[in-house]
């Protein structure tokens, strides 16, 4: 329905008003009435008038003659009726009701709520401002040519950057016209107010006039008329009042809520932008930015229009003052100023504090997003305490800078509430000496001066407070502009070429030197350096740093990693010259601050095979990310032809079906999905999946095993159809025969005529690729053919593929492959072969591990979609009266009930107040006063002063002890039993949705909640002392009482039903922002690689106008309350004035006078206390959901109590699986299966099998992560399940598959308990041989890893896992999860060295793709569809040929040869 004309509104009605008064003339003037005709038709004309009014309000039906030509209207599901709603109806925001009809009826649901606004959607507004932005960018551009020009500079290349555009005026400029139309408003506003205290003024005096005290003087009553029309005009004004302040307020908010849109997406695009050595902002910063300081920020809509007003209500009160109290206004004048400026000094300090808390904030956020996003890893380590303690601690840290914040606060409080008081003791006090008995300082005089004081004292804190949220703005508007500016990837790091059919190369480097930080940033790094180290000077007890300059020599720290411990001098002689050539290499190519590739230069063919190998460490993924264009470019030149698709060393799941991280946003092309399905080996897998592809897979692949995760990467790889693919090593987290799989059918088939670039660490596939690139400390030490590299004896590849003991025969026959086996098979297998027989064996393939193909596979794939993973629980219906006890309790109840004594107190104080001042009044109008002005004002200062300081203990009492106290006690009553919750916890619930209750329910309920119930307790005692008055005045408002009570009750309960669902809808829509923003931080140089940005930016303002529709409607509904509660004041108002007219004789003048002076300000506190109720109502839910997770379900417990475990234990590390079956969670099938075995003491088992077949499930069985769903585990004969969590896993020691590092200096993530001296990690990190890497960094063990180690190669972070085990060296139970999966084959066997050395007598559960990483193992486990499927000695298994465990290695075998 189109909306009803406004200007025909505006004209009926005011023609049907305005004829009123000539039609009543009329028919007065007229000696016959409305026999005339002249009365009857001016009658008939306004009866016309208020019909076609009526009418005109009617929604029309289409008129399609009236639809603009060639305009296109935006379809929506669910359209907002606004746009559609008549002028009254947007001006009383009526138009709501239907939806608070709807909540009244039923539970609100995301379906229910209205699009938004197609004025306030996002991208049309982004694409304004961003237009606006190009235009800036370009003119200052030009500027500097120009001025290039001008100095002799031209033609020189002109560089700005687009982020130093100054954003918050292009964004005032994008919605400034919108903005500019709350001036009328906001003017109408401010005259309505003003205006009221001269009504009041006259009224009180119309009522003096009938005094006794008047009568005396022979003063004559004013006629009753007058009095009638003061009390319409104060209902008038009071009524376009409260319509034009929340018309005001309304298109403020209208136009924050659309620069919010653009600042959440402009953070976002820039978040895409960040550079990989800048994403150390983090999920918590970031979020903070989407919060916190964009709110910050747009708060300043309001504030500019909020302070102009407010200069000049200031100055109309003032004039009006000067009319009451003559000069005696300058003396008020003066306290008031004075006590601003006091307070504007107050409030310079209210930045600073906010700063801190916002700082201190991030800080506990960061922590927050570690724990949550590597959870497992810490409960596998035990480290639980750990981060419960940082947490704690910066949590603690956040309340010390909150408590400032408060106390800042508490005094600008209290100075705004002594401002009122103060200024009126000066202006009286001053008045009173100076008063005639013409102008006495009556009753009259005192309450106006009052009313106008307090009318004063509004726009002064608006003033002070404008000055506050200017300064909390401004710190927010320079953290936004700093992470506006931060670094970006540099497009020009790459040169790309979309059509690769024009050239016959895929990939170009010349000349190239990267490194990841830019020369700007080193600069800055440096310099921050140099100041901590002055720092560090000055303090004695700050541990010594490692000095730059003395890298090369490593005198000191080769003597403290090698004292008192053999292993410096166990390496093999291989070992000490590869660490001795690392240590001879520049080191410049070694410095993360520097270069870390040099002179690269190198040329790909387009459809060629490339393989890039080389150690840990030696730059390969710095080569990928040079190609990606992650890496700075410092000189040289990158030239990339064609699209590319890129598979991460870490594979990065989107929490979407298994369909969706495929196609990942492409078309679903049946034919060509199903081929590489089967091609990355998934068929198996999606058949045990619950609903095949179309099972959702858990946020970060968390219900997928490393190797599923990673095939479904590939897929998406193969699937995108792209020019050029890079793969960073993602074989190495999968079985051997799912290796040559991939290869055979996906790489060398599928893509046989596309651009392949493999990462790799090992010689695997090395003779089958076109060109072999080998990377070396930084640099290519060769490039060629696999035939013409391997002939170079002295070459890098030659001495990788002999010490990693691979035998790669140049001559190989294809058809021999059946008959018998190369020399390099024969010998590994007749090795182990029991007694050492030598003898050809039968290469057969098994088939065990292959599942029946259907052969209509795309029917099995084709399920109905089924979340798996359980949406976010949101509670329905009222808010419990426990979840309020709960947050009370938490208070602590005895000072709660001494903060309401105090708040008693505060009420007495402030009656005592305003009854004093009306009998000073009344003494004034006798001709002998009974005490003397002295008296009267010292009195009235004491009565100012004990309100003041009952007001100053209430706030104290209330923010720094009860609210501190709950916020640290809700905190920490959240983080202890989410940290002990099950893993299947976070399986089944998103890292945005438990970060969403650190971030946006603890900042409700740190600040919100408690502004809310101070406002609701102070408020309704100053409204209890108002209503009193209001009696005392006239015992008629008694009558009145009963249907306001009930119209208040029946208003806030009708409201609240429905704003409670829409503020829970509102916290629930904010988390798939959240998380969706956390993906994309996750995965930002895969979304970057495919190129991809602007489809994940489209599908982030797509969330983000889900969340903005729903936090629309949450300030609309409060702007209807609004006007619902202003027009319930103003009967209120009109009703004492009314009363004050027609008790006009027998009234109390003194009592009135207190009740006008204060009534005005009735609907203000009653409004605040609903509004603040409600609010509660609402926010009281993010206590609601904490205290949900207080609740959650616990793993069993830490510690058992009196626990009779020897202290050793275990002392021998027997391990017995006793018919031990398991399952990941309730609801799902056994991941392991009455498993029965034993593992001897000191015995070496590997544990092979499939992807999925639950290798990684008996270390999880192991450590309790999943719990016995029959079966019991015994560890040297003591039950696991009889012993405490901590206890159990802090006596075993894991290496994980997905490595753990969280931020923090190298020696915290090794050693977080301080445990071992520095000497004990150097020898650690010298066993993992990460010594010569780590010695070269500049700061050591101190040296900070950055945001889960993302300064360090997956395969360093491997390596630090591997060094912090062996800090553990008296365990006796040893777990190796695919630990060496991303490290090179060389590497991996001086480690395997190591580990056999350090953990000699260890029982070791190894789990390896790589056969040759167990195959020296005592025994092997082959585990099937989680069964013992075989268990016995390497020989054995190897000297039956149908052995599962001989078709691996038969597997492996031929495809090292290949």
């Amino acid at each position: 329905m189109p909306n009803p004309s406004s200007t025909l509104l505006v004209y009926w009605l005011f023609t049907a008003l305005i004829s009123i008064f000539p039609t009543r003339s009329r028919i007065e003037e007229s000696s016959n009435g409305l026999a005339d005709s002249l009365p009857l038709l001016k009658l008939l004309f306004t009866i016309v008038a208020f019909i076609v009014f009526g009418l005109e309000n009617i929604p029309k039906a289409n008129r399609h003659s009236l639809t603009r030509p060639n305009v296109e209207k935006m379809v929506q599901a669910n359209p907002s009726p606004e746009p559609y709603s008549n002028l009254f109806s947007r001006f009383t925001f009526f138009w709501v009701a239907p939806l608070l009809n709807k909540g009244k009826k039923k539970t609100l649901r995301m379906d229910d709520i209205w699009n938004l606004h197609p004025k306030m959607l996002s991208y049309p507004v982004l694409l304004s401002t961003q237009a606006r932005m190009d235009a800036d960018e370009a003119i200052a551009r030009q500027k500097a040519q120009q001025l290039a020009d001008k100095t002799g500079a031209p033609g020189k290349a002109i560089t700005v950057q687009p982020h130093k555009a100054r954003l918050f005026s292009v964004l005032v400029y994008t919605v400034g016209w919108a903005y500019m139309s709350a001036v009328i408003p906001c003017l109408m506003y401010t005259a309505a107010t003003y205006v009221r205290p001269v009504l009041f003024s006259n009224l009180i005096a119309f009522m003096a006039s009938y005094t006794q005290a008047s009568k005396e003087r022979g003063l004559e009553p004013e006629p009753a008329w007058k009095g009638y029309g003061l009390m319409l005009g104060v209902l008038t004004s009071s009524v376009l009042g409260g319509l034009f302040n929340a018309q005001y307020q309304n298109v403020c908010f209208q136009c924050s809520i659309r620069a919010r849109g653009v600042f959440n997406s402009l953070i976002y695009r820039k978040a895409l932008r960040l550079s990989s050595t800048n994403k150390q902002e983090g999920m918590g910063s970031i979020v903070n930015h989407m919060s916190s300081d964009v709110d910050n920020v747009l708060k300043l809509f309001m504030i500019i229009h909020l302070l102009w007003s407010s200069i000049i209500g200031v100055a109309i009160a003032l004039a009006l003052l000067y009319q009451q109290v003559k000069y005696a206004m300058f003396a008020s004048l003066g306290v008031t100023v004075g006590i601003a400026i006091l307070s504007g000094f107050i409030s310079s300090k209210t930045g600073t504090a906010y700063k801190q808390m916002a700082a201190k904030n991030d800080l506990r956020m960061k922590l927050v997003n570690e724990l949550v996003n590597h959870i497992k890893s810490i409960k596998l380590y035990a480290w639980e305490r750990y981060f419960v303690h940082q947490v704690s601690e910066a949590r603690l840290k956040q309340l010390n800078a909150l408590r400032w914040f408060n106390i800042i606060i508490t005094i600008g409080v209290a100075l705004f509430n002594v401002t009122v008081p103060l200024s009126s003791f000066a202006a009286l006090t001053v008045y009173s000496t100076v008063a005639t008995p013409d102008a006495p300082l009556d009753i009259q005089r005192i309450f106006t001066c009052i009313t106008l004081l307090n009318m004063l004292g509004t726009p002064v804190n608006n003033i002070t407070s404008s000055i506050n949220s200017i300064i909390s703005g401004h710190v927010s508007y320079v953290r936004l502009r700093d992470f506006f500016d931060s670094e970006e990837i540099n497009a020009a790091n790459v040169e790309r070429h979309p059509d690769a059919s024009k050239f016959e190369i895929a990939y170009e480097v010349t000349n190239g030197t990267f490194g990841w930080y830019s020369p700007e940033a080193i600069k800055a790094m440096e310099a921050k350096r140099e100041k901590e180290a002055k720092e560090a000077k000055k303090n004695a007890n700050l541990a010594t740093k490692v000095d730059p300059t003395q890298d090369e020599k490593m005198t000191l720290d080769e003597k403290s990693a090698g004292g008192g411990h053999e292993t410096s001098t166990m390496e093999s002689t291989a070992s000490d010259e590869k660490v001795d050539e690392s240590k001879k290499g520049d080191k410049a190519t070694r410095d993360t601050l520097g270069p870390v590739l040099r002179n690269i230069s190198f040329i790909i063919k387009r459809g060629s095979l490339t393989a890039v190998i080389g150690r840990v460490g030696e730059g390969k993924s710095s080569l990928v990310g040079a190609l990606l264009g992650e890496m700075h470019k410092y000189s040289g030149s990158v030239r990339a032809y064609g699209s590319l698709a890129y598979v991460a060393q870490s594979a990065w799941i989107l929490n979407d079906t298994v369909r969706n991280n495929i196609l990942f946003g492409r078309e679903y092309k049946k034919e060509r999905y199903l081929q590489v399905v089967k091609a990355c080996a998934l068929v198996p897998d999606l058949k045990m999946l619950v609903n095949g592809d179309k099972t959702l897979i858990g946020e970060k692949g968390i219900n997928l095993s490393g190797g599923q995760k990673q095939r479904i990467s590939i897929a998406r790889a193969v699937y995108a159809n792209a020019d050029v693919y890079i793969f960073d090593d993602p074989l190495s987290a999968v079985d051997a025969h799912v290796d040559r799989h991939i290869f055979e059918e996906a790489i060398t088939k599928i893509l046989a005529h596309k651009t392949r670039i493999l990462v790799t660490n090992g010689a695997i596939h090395l003779k089958q690729v076109n060109q072999i690139i080998v990377v070396k400390q930084g640099r290519i030490s060769q490039d060629g053919s696999y035939d013409d590299l391997i002939q170079d004896t002295e070459g890098d590849l030659h001495r990788m593929i002999a010490e990693s003991k691979i035998v790669v025969s140049k001559e190989y026959d294809d058809e021999a492959e059946d008959d018998q086996a190369s020399g390099a098979d024969e010998e590994v297998i007749a090795e182990i072969v029991e007694g050492g027989q030598k003898r050809p064996v039968e290469l057969t393939k098994r088939t065990t591990f292959r599942k029946q193909k259907s052969t209509k596979m795309e029917e099995d794939l084709d399920l109905e979609e089924h979340n798996e993973v359980d949406a976010e629980v949101k509670s329905e219906g009222r808010v419990d009266w426990s979840v309020y006890k709960y947050y009370f309790h938490s208070m602590g109840l005895p000072v709660f009930f001494l903060f309401v004594f105090v708040c008693l107190a505060y009420l007495g104080t402030s009656v005592g107040t305003q009854i004093w001042l009306q009998i000073w009044g009344n003494e004034n109008y006798k001709v002998t006063p009974s005490h003397s002005n002295q008296y009267w004002i010292l009195a009235y200062l004491a009565w100012i002063f004990a309100t003041a300081f009952a007001l100053v203990l209430a706030i104290v009492t209330f923010f720094l002890v009860l609210a501190r106290k709950a916020s640290k006690s809700l905190h920490a009553s959240m983080v202890a039993p989410l940290i002990r919750s099950p893993m299947s916890f976070f399986e089944t619930t998103s890292s945005g949705k438990i970060i969403n209750r650190f971030a946006h329910d603890f900042a409700t309920i740190d600040v919100t909640i408690p502004f809310s119930l101070l406002t609701i307790f102070l408020n309704f005692m100053v409204n209890l002392m108002q209503v009193g008055f209001c009696i005392a005045a006239t015992s008629y408002f008694l009558i009145l009482m009963v249907p306001l009570c009930a119209c208040y009750y029946y208003l806030g309960a009708y409201y609240l039903v429905s704003s409670r669902e829409i503020k829970r809808l509102d916290s629930a829509a904010r988390s798939p922002m959240y998380a969706h923003f956390g993906e994309t931080l996750n995965g930002l140089v895969t979304i970057r690689g495919y190129g991809d940005a602007d489809r994940f930016a489209t599908r982030a303002t797509k969330l983000l106008d889900q969340s903005q529709q729903v936090y629309y409607l949450t300030n609309t509904t409060q702007r209807w309350l609004q006007v619902m509660l202003e027009i319930l004041n103003d009967v209120v108002m009109a009703f004492i004035a009314l009363m004050a007219v027609v008790l006009r004789n027998s009234a109390i003048a003194g009592v009135f006078a207190i009740v006008l002076s204060e009534i005005s300000y009735f609907t203000t506190n009653v409004q605040a206390v609903m509004t603040s109720v409600c609010n509660l109502e609402t926010t009281i839910v993010s206590v609601e959901r904490v205290k949900e997770y207080s609740e959650l379900p616990s793993e069993a417990l830490d510690v058992i109590p009196d626990s009779k475990t020897d202290k050793n234990w275990p002392q021998q590390g027997k391990l017995e699986f006793q018919n031990f079956s398991t399952r990941y969670r309730e609801g799902l099938d056994l991941v392991l299966s009455n498993v029965d075995l034993t593992v001897r003491a000191g015995e070496r088992v590997g544990v092979v099998g499939r992807t999925g077949a639950g290798k990684s499930s008996v270390t999880m069985a192991l450590f309790r992560i999943i719990e016995a769903a029959e079966g019991k585990i015994l560890i040297d004969g003591v039950d696991t399940s009889t012993v405490g969590l901590h206890e159990l896993r802090s006596r075993l020691t894991i290496i994980p598959q997905d490595p753990f590092l969280f931020g923090g200096t190298i020696r915290v993530n090794l050693d977080p308990f301080d445990q071992h001296q520095d000497a004990d990690l150097w020898a650690a990190l010298e066993a993992a041989s990460l010594k010569p890497y780590i010695s070269s960094l500049p700061e050591g063990l101190h040296t900070v890893i950055e945001n889960g180690g993302e300064n360090m190669s997956l395969g360093q972070r491997q390596l630090m896992n591997l060094a912090r085990a062996m800090l553990n060296k008296n365990t006796k139970v040893l777990c190796l999860d695919e630990a060496t999966a991303a490290i090179d084959i060389e590497t991996d066997n001086a480690i395997q060295r190591a580990l056999r050395r350090s953990f000699q007598g260890c029982t070791v559960l190894t789990i390896a793709h790589r056969i040759n990483t167990i195959m020296d193992s005592d025994r092997i486990l082959v585990l099937e569809r989680g069964k013992v499927a075989e268990y016995d000695k390497p020989a054995t298994l190897l000297a039956n040929p149908n052995s599962i465990f001989y078709s691996l290695v038969n597997s492996h075998d031929k495809q090292e040869r290949k």
